[in-house]
């Protein structure tokens, strides 16, 4: 077929209208299927990528010391020890850690920063960027800023430290989010301040964090440390690879789940049209095979037919894919990847992000498979004899 003959496409959109019953029920059917297994690629696919890319803003290596299975602080004196491991080429003490503002029954982020010190996230570092804070500043996000406006601290904000005096932090400026979800719960504050609201000393944070020269020795480094410091656990970006991939692969057998059941249930329709045509459509192709019709035009006409409707539910099933997963947060199925909050959906933005290859399977499985479904009997019926089709 080297052009397109729209006296038969025009001839193929009139069949499908004279059918329109049977022909909106596969085109359901069909578009469904499509927005179903989109939308589980898109989630997976997304997802993934959100959290290798929250995975690259992390440091190499973290340690928290651990007293009786309870987290601890950490003594600057460790960082030195650390230091001095063949592999490591930087480290600095970190202080941060949650805050429960029961008044909202709300988690506030606290990250302390020190003067001059770079920030593994590139959003934190642009939020410092312009703003210099002093041991009495705070910055928070808009989320922040908004509920501590509800219970009346407009100005500062009152930190009750551990002896049950309070710390006093005036609100220096907020500023927004934007993708970053998950930071709408953070304040930065002055890292001594921090120490005073967590109890600490002036040589303690809340954990340590390293950076590695050889990535390829981050395994070999990681084991290193668990085997100098037993009491201690010790994270690296491998860990956490690990771990969300974990995940993801239970995920991945939920979804492949649904979509077995898709293609299983798809894959029927298709056997069933594919089985034969009905008498009114063997009459009709012989109808037409007595006024002239060539063979090669009936199944240029079931090929429009075919093509008709099956690129039009699949293009449809990508749109309501797409609606669905990036704009209303892909509900119900969307709560697959809720994991006691260490996987929640919600704080993604889901960014359109798109596997070509994914969304070329669901196509070879569906379009070219269908329009197969429609040819083969069509081509089956306009082999034969015109009077033996009508009888």
């Amino acid at each position: 077929m080297n052009k397109i003959n729209f006296y038969l496409l025009e001839y193929a959109y009139a069949y499908i209208k004279r059918n329109k019953n049977k022909n909106i029920f596969i085109v359901t059917v069909f578009t469904l299927l499509v927005a179903l297994l989109s939308s589980v690629f898109f989630i997976t696919t997304t997802v993934e990528h959100e959290m290798k890319e929250r995975i690259s803003y992390k440091p190499d290596i973290v340690v928290q010391a651990y007293k009786a299975g309870m987290q601890s602080s950490v003594d600057s004196a460790l960082l030195d020890k650390l230091l001095e491991i063949n592999g490591i080429s930087s480290g600095h003490l970190r202080v941060e850690g949650t805050y429960d503002f029961r008044a909202k029954n709300r988690l506030f982020y606290l990250y302390g920063v020190a003067p001059f010190e770079d920030q593994e996230d590139p959003f934190i570092e642009q939020v410092l960027q312009n703003e210099a804070l002093n041991s009495s500043q705070m910055l928070v996000s808009d989320s922040v800023k908004e509920s501590m406006h509800q219970a009346y601290y407009d100005k500062y904000f009152n930190f009750i430290k551990p002896d049950g005096s309070l710390q006093k932090v005036f609100i220096k400026k907020s500023f927004p989010v934007h993708k970053r979800i998950e930071l709408q719960n953070l304040i930065l504050l002055d890292q001594d301040t921090l120490r005073k609201i967590f109890g600490y000393s002036e040589n303690e944070g809340s954990d340590i964090a390293l950076s590695v020269a050889n990535k390829n020795e981050l395994d070999f480094i990681t084991s290193k440390i668990r085997l100098m410091l037993p009491n201690a656990k010790v994270v690296s970006k491998n860990d956490l690879n690990v771990m969300y991939e974990k995940l993801f692969d239970y995920d991945s057998g939920v979804f492949l789940s649904l979509f077995v059941i898709a293609i299983f249930t798809f894959f029927i329709i298709i056997y069933d049209k594919a089985n034969g045509l009905s008498s009114e459509e063997k009459r009709e192709i012989g109808i037409l095979k007595a006024i002239g019709w060539r063979v090669e035009d009936v199944l240029h006409a079931k090929f429009y037919e075919a093509a008709i409707i099956s690129f039009f539910s699949f293009f449809t099933g990508l749109l309501i894919a797409f609606v669905y997963v990036f704009i209303f947060k892909a509900p119900l199925l969307g709560e697959i990847f809720m994991h006691n909050t260490l996987l929640d959906i919600h704080t993604f933005n889901l960014d359109f992000y798109l596997e070509l290859s994914y969304t070329l399977l669901i196509f070879l499985l569906s379009v070219p498979v269908y329009i197969a479904a429609t040819l083969i009997p069509s081509w089956r019926v306009a082999t034969l004899d015109a009077d033996e089709v009508m009888r």
